[in-house]
């Protein structure tokens, strides 16, 4: 006996079967799917991730590497009376390049049984767990490449460009005396000021443990001193010398292992986001729109796909990009003189 279906919105038999992953009826049946799933890592991304609203990120068409144009800065003179002939002057130019040449992935695999079978909402849980991965590898290369322009010199840059700004005598019994932080902060703030840099833009980047040590400052939080910058009793302050600050457990703490390389770090790229010995020893860390040149070629992308031969659901999420120091005059950090105990 021949069995007929009836599609949705459609009068009579002999039409086709539709199914609840279709879109508007027609087409393949995982359509739906990747809206879904794509939404919950993005939402997720947007939420665990601080640099990507932080940093300006410029796509990456047509090539794999974007470049920025430094300009020295120009001379000038004094021209008297008389006939006199101003001397020509020299303005040197650069450049600063970072290279896209990785993907980043986050893949999962789900048997087709267990989507029958499985009390959870698997694909909104494996977003929750892909967006969470990427936003932690996302925000540690940022912070990884903002620590190496605070300890950039003026060397190979025009006239007129000078580095970050940086204090490496932090002491291991001081990590716990507030006022001594907020003091090598202010010195921080103060040398980049001194570089005119605006410090309004600014952000204050502090491990959980730094933060506390500047909550027990009773300059930040006495309702008499601080202006509503924050609350003792809540154990939170907003700023410190001015700037915003954000707290993390990201800032590494570690540097990367001889004979190994960071997820990022290939030989194209001169394994530009190897951790060193000194970029693991920041305490705290200074950064503004201006410190990082970035660039994204495939930007964020999910797809949720079926395959016959392994009788599973594969769930992808991936993004391809890249980041180097632009400006080591609007960055600083502060570095312990020893490793971390």
């Amino acid at each position: 006996m021949a069995i007929n279906f009836i599609t949705g919105g459609t009068a009579g038999f002999g039409g086709t079967p539709t199914q609840s992953g279709q879109n508007l009826g027609t087409g393949a049946v995982d359509a739906l799917h990747i809206t879904q799933y794509g939404g919950e890592v993005e939402h997720t991304l947007a939420k665990k991730s601080f640099m990507r609203e932080f940093a300006n990120i410029k796509p990456v068409r047509g090539t794999s590497t974007i470049t920025n144009d430094l300009v020295g800065e120009a001379t000038l003179q004094a021209v008297g009376r008389g006939a006199q002939r101003p001397d020509p002057t020299e303005v040197t130019f650069g450049t600063i390049a970072v290279k896209v040449d990785t993907i980043v992935l986050a893949r999962s695999t789900m048997p087709l049984l267990d989507e029958f079978q499985n009390r959870l909402d698997v694909r909104t849980e494996m977003g929750v767990e892909h967006g969470k991965q990427i936003a932690k590898e996302f925000d540690t290369s940022f912070l990884v490449q903002a620590i190496k322009a605070s300890q950039q010199t003026a060397a190979g840059k025009p006239t007129g460009w000078v580095g970050g700004t940086t204090d490496d005598t932090y002491a291991l019994a001081d990590l716990g005396d507030s006022a001594v932080l907020l003091e090598a902060i202010e010195d921080l703030v103060t040398g980049m000021e001194e570089k005119d840099v605006d410090i309004e833009e600014c952000v204050l980047i502090l491990r959980p443990a730094e933060y506390m040590t500047l909550v027990r400052n009773t300059d930040l939080v006495d309702k008499d001193l601080s202006e509503g910058n924050g609350d003792r009793s809540a154990r939170y302050v907003m700023k410190a010398s001015g700037l915003r600050i954000q707290k993390t457990n990201l800032l590494p703490k570690t540097a990367t292992v001889g004979g190994t390389h960071e997820f990022l770090s290939n030989a194209a790229n001169g394994f530009a986001y190897d951790i060193t010995e000194a970029d693991a020893r920041c305490v705290a860390l200074i950064i503004h729109p201006k410190t990082l040149l970035a660039g994204e070629t495939i930007p964020l992308t999910s797809k949720v796909f079926y395959d016959d031969k392994e009788l599973q659901w594969f769930v992808d999420s991936y993004l391809s990009y890249g980041v180097t120091p632009n400006r080591a005059d609007h960055t600083a950090a502060l570095f312990l003189a020893v490793d971390w105990a």
